[in-house]
Parts: C-alpha cells; sequence; structure tokens
C-alpha cells in the first residue's frame, strides 16, 4: 500500500495581533503622522508679517493681512475679558494680551455689542452689559492719532524693528490711520447715537491719569452696526 501523507494539523497558534499587517499598516501611519506634527511649527497670524523698512511701508504691506485678522481671530467678549483684566492685569496679560516689554501696559484684542452713548473727548461711549463695576467705555473717533492699542494686540514688533523710536511709534499712527479710514470711511460717528454696535478692536490697560483705571478706549478695526 502507499504511504498516505499524514493529515495537516491545526496548530492553534494565530499570528500576534501586533504582527498582523493591518496592525502594523496603522501604526506606521500613526508614527509618520506624529513625526509630521512634531516637525511642524504653528505661528501666530503677527509673526507671518511681512517685514519693513518704514512704518508706512509696514502698514502697506501687513495692516489688512495680518495685523486686522490678529486683532480679529484674538477678540475676547469684553465683559469677560475685563473682569480677568481687573482681578489680575498680568495673569490675563500673560493669557491675553501683548506688550513690547515687562515695563510697558498691556494691549488687549476684544470685542463688545453695546448702545452707543455719549463720550470722552475723542471718542463715543459704549453702554455694555455686564462689565466689572465702575468700568466705563468708550470707543475712539478719528483722528485715532498716535494710540499704540492696534500696533501692540496685532503685532509682534518691537523698538528693535526699526531704526529708532520716532519710526516704531509711527508704525502706530500709520496703522490707526489705516482703521480710521478702513472703519469711518463710509460711517459718519455722530449718526450712531442710540444706536447698537459690535465693534472689534484693541485697547491698552492704562489710566490715562496714572490714577486707577475705571475706563478702556477701543481702537477699532471693525463696527457693525444694527440691526
Amino acid at each position: 500500500m502507499g504511504t498516505e501523507a499524514a493529515p495537516r494539523v491545526a496548530t492553534g497558534r494565530a499570528v500576534p495581533w501586533w504582527r498582523r499587517p493591518a496592525v502594523i499598516g496603522t501604526a506606521v501611519t500613526l508614527v509618520v503622522v506624529g513625526l509630521a506634527i512634531a516637525d511642524t511649527t504653528f505661528v501666530s497670524t503677527s509673526s507671518l508679517a511681512q517685514p519693513a523698512d518704514t512704518a508706512k511701508e509696514y502698514a502697506d504691506l501687513n495692516y489688512d493681512t495680518v495685523v486686522v485678522p490678529t486683532i480679529v481671530d484674538g477678540a475676547q467678549p469684553l465683559d469677560t475679558l475685563l473682569a480677568e483684566v481687573v482681578a489680575n492685569p498680568d495673569a490675563a496679560g500673560e493669557k491675553y494680551g501683548n506688550r513690547e516689554d515687562a515695563t510697558k501696559p498691556w494691549s488687549f484684542a476684544a470685542e463688545a455689542t453695546g448702545t452707543v452713548v455719549e463720550g470722552n473727548f475723542g471718542e463715543f461711549g459704549l453702554e455694555v452689559d455686564g462689565l466689572p463695576d465702575g468700568i466705563t467705555v468708550g470707543v475712539a473717533v478719528p483722528p485715532l492719532g498716535s494710540n499704540t492699542a492696534i500696533r501692540d494686540a496685532g503685532t509682534d514688533l518691537t523698538f528693535g524693528d526699526f531704526v529708532n523710536q520716532t519710526e516704531y511709534q509711527t508704525v502706530a499712527i500709520e496703522l490707526n490711520t489705516r482703521a480710521a479710514d478702513a472703519v469711518y470711511g463710509d460711517l459718519d460717528p455722530e449718526s450712531l447715537m442710540g444706536q447698537q454696535v459690535h465693534v472689534i478692536g484693541a485697547f491698552t490697560w492704562v489710566s490715562k491719569t496714572g490714577g486707577e483705571i475705571d475706563h478702556v478706549t477701543i481702537v477699532p478695526v471693525q463696527i457693525e452696526v444694527g440691526p
């Protein structure tokens, strides 16, 4: 009789889960994705600004594409922001604000909806619900002058980025000029009295008189009227 082939016997020894093709493929994918993320640098909008030799050139290159988006994207609701600022200005500044160095006041991007009322010289008042007791708000009107809030909240600039202090200060003036044209070009501030507006802009947490801070002035980059 011929020799019959021995029947195959299942050993029951399955391939370990970690050696299966699907698992290996998934693991490799996760490693590649992880390495890609680790090798990626995440940058803020303001760090994408194009360098410039003069203040005017900087504003021309970066106001619409970098400065305004930085402020709009970073704007915090004014009521909750001011509550944190009043409680601990430095903690709020580290979380939401920007400043050139530790000797300078914090500047913040903010948004608020309120009713326009009479304000101080150079601004209209804004009645906003939910603000900390004793704090009032105004919105700057043209000419916006040399207020540095937009520059400080919307850029990463420092004094060393320009040839002298005058040119660095002029950046604030140039950015304010563009804000005035963009916001108030077709908008008469006097026509806003009694109306509800939504404002996005920047303010600096500082007292104009050197005393206790009880008022903030938002320099606007956007104002929407209505409904």
